[in-house]
């Protein structure tokens, strides 16, 4: 058994590499999985923990992005417990080809541990083989390979409920499931916040359904209580400095409107075009969607739907089923929000706590935090469930071919989630490194959405700071006041008196020096040209804004 697991593991991983990976061979080390934005954030961290871990500098904290106040970085999508366990990859080989792999691997990750999940429920190889590729490879997971590995990093979620069930079967004792279950809530700690919080959310309500739902096991439900809390307890122990930091940073307000970020029920039956079905045809129906283009992951599809359905049906006298069914309807009664919305159109209001980002006067700071559309993660996993337990009673030709089909429709379209890059000399060669003072605050343009100054840090090896950059959606408050600071800060286009905005941007947190992106000169030369002189050297535009350029910088 124990090869088996081994063998489906690899299997996964490569069928990942197929769907994801492969194509990076077509540029090798000028590529990586994701649009051109959000993959910068996770790069930058698997690049900035093995530095800071090196140099003895805090983790957890740093000064070299939005320089000099730095920024909490528990609030920001840097995965610390992928940084670190892809360290040897990322010394080796480089940041980004670190974050290929974690792209790469996690999908297969969260589809093995659905497997065992299935596995145990089922007892059979080839369904539960279905059930993990649905939850691994889910339109939830596809849509966040746009560069949110912190949101694809879920494989912990199959392991809370494979724990449970042991222990309700009798296989964990208490102190063994409040150990397990405390290791892996800890892990998901350190891999992202936001889906700590949900699975809270998840676990709470399933322990009430069980409870309305399977009397017969109320007596063994009871008694998890306190292993369970015990598990929190330990997993708060371990991830204290993550806790710690994110309580004294405490965010009051979310990145995103959580209302706007909902599940669209149309979205159950069409595609976007991230799945291959949805290629050329879906873009305009999912743009009237509630949420982004990477938060459009209720997709289950038509056959889905109908082996979930027939799930269902065949079982509705099973306690069991009736459990996962509901389950599933909770899960997306939460990912819908306040509105019920189908194609596009609100129709309702709905009583729910999210996607409110405030109830009367009360700000709810982790709620705000919270996007309601990504509670589908949880549908995925029932759903996922339910047709691992049908096609485990499954027979004939028909109902292989619906279970077929049911996969056959989430494969991912290969033109989406690719990004080709390209470094400036200025950044990967010693020899522009005495243009910069030691410890220079770099302002750098685009400051923010559309550049790509988190990679040119990565390949300098932090040798200068960031009087910017975009570790998440917004600056830290301290950038946003005045407001003539703030119209730098947050990136928007020149205006009239855009010489004296940066003038004073400047003083106000010691910029050294500003760099601009050749292919931006036209929105962000002509103000920079007459605070300063421009030097065009190693691929960039250089501006020394404390005192004349290194006399080592070379002259282009």
């Amino acid at each position: 058994m124990r090869s088996l697991r081994l063998e489906v593991l690899s299997g996964y991983a490569v069928l990942s590499f197929l769907l994801f990976g492969l194509r990076l061979l077509l540029e090798p080390g000028r590529q990586y999985i994701g649009e051109p934005n959000d993959p910068q954030i996770p790069i930058w961290s698997f690049a900035w923990w093995p530095h800071a871990l090196a140099h003895g500098l805090n983790p957890l904290v740093t000064h070299v992005v939005w320089a000099p106040h730095g920024v909490d970085l528990v609030w920001a999508n840097t995965l610390p417990a992928l940084a670190v366990a892809l360290a040897p990859v990322t010394l080796a080989l480089g940041a980004v080809t670190a974050y290929n792999a974690a792209a790469v691997l996690l999908p297969a990750l969260a589809a093995w541990t659905a497997f065992l999940l299935c596995r145990r429920l089922t007892g059979r190889d080839l369904p539960s083989l279905l059930g993990g590729y649905l939850f691994g490879f889910s339109s939830y997971v596809l849509a966040h390979m746009a560069g949110q590995p912190q949101l694809t990093a879920v494989f912990c979620l199959p392991l809370v409920a494979l724990l449970l069930l042991r222990y309700l079967d009798g296989e964990l004792s208490r102190r063994r499931l409040a150990l397990l279950l405390g290791l892996v809530l800890g892990l998901q700690l350190y891999l992202a916040l936001e889906v700590a919080f949900s699975l809270t959310v998840a676990l709470a309500g399933g322990l009430l359904l069980a409870l309305l739902l399977l009397p017969e096991r109320r007596t063994r439900l009871l008694a998890a209580v306190q292993p369970v809390v015990a598990a929190y307890a330990l997993a708060a122990l371990l991830a204290a400095p993550i806790l710690y930091y994110a309580l004294t940073d405490l965010r009051r307000a979310g990145f995103q409107p959580p209302g706007e970020f909902r599940a669209d029920l149309a979205n159950l039956v069409l595609p976007t075009h991230v799945e291959a079905v949805g290629a050329g045809w879906a873009q305009t129906l999912a743009s009237r969607f509630a949420a982004n283009e990477t938060e459009q992951g209720a997709f289950l599809g038509p056959p889905l739907l109908a082996v979930v359905a027939l799930y269902a049906w065949q079982r509705r006298r099973s306690g069991g089923a009736r459990f996962l069914v509901a389950c599933l309807l909770l899960a997306l009664y939460a990912a819908l929000g306040p509105e019920l919305t189908v194609a596009g159109h609100d129709l309702l209001p709905l009583p729910t706590i999210f996607g409110h980002e405030q109830i009367g006067q009360h700000h709810l700071p982790v709620l705000d935090n919270t996007l309601p559309v990504r509670f589908v993660l949880y549908l995925w996993l029932a759903a996922a469930v339910a047709a691992a337990l049908w096609a485990a009673r499954a027979r004939g030709p028909a109902a292989w071919s619906l279970a077929g089909l049911a996969a056959l429709v989430l494969v991912p379209n290969p033109t989406v989630w690719r990004t080709t890059y390209e470094l400036p000399a200025f950044f990967t060669q010693a020899r522009y490194r005495p243009c910069l003072p030691p410890n220079a605050n770099v302002l750098p343009e685009p400051i923010g959405s559309g550049g790509q100054a988190m990679l040119w840090q990565v390949a300098d090896a932090f040798r200068f700071r960031l009087a910017g950059g975009r570790l998440q959606t917004s600056p830290p408050s301290a950038f946003l006041h005045p407001r003539s600071v703030a119209q730098i800060a947050v990136g928007y286009l020149p205006v009239r008196d855009q010489p004296a905005l940066l003038r004073a941007y400047a003083r106000r947190f010691g910029v050294t020096d500003a760099i601009v992106d050749p292919r931006e000169r036209r929105i962000w030369a002509p103000a920079l040209d007459r605070i300063a002189a421009r030097r065009a050297v190693g691929g960039v535009l250089l501006y020394s804004l404390d005192g004349p350029v290194g006399p080592g910088c070379p002259r282009r």
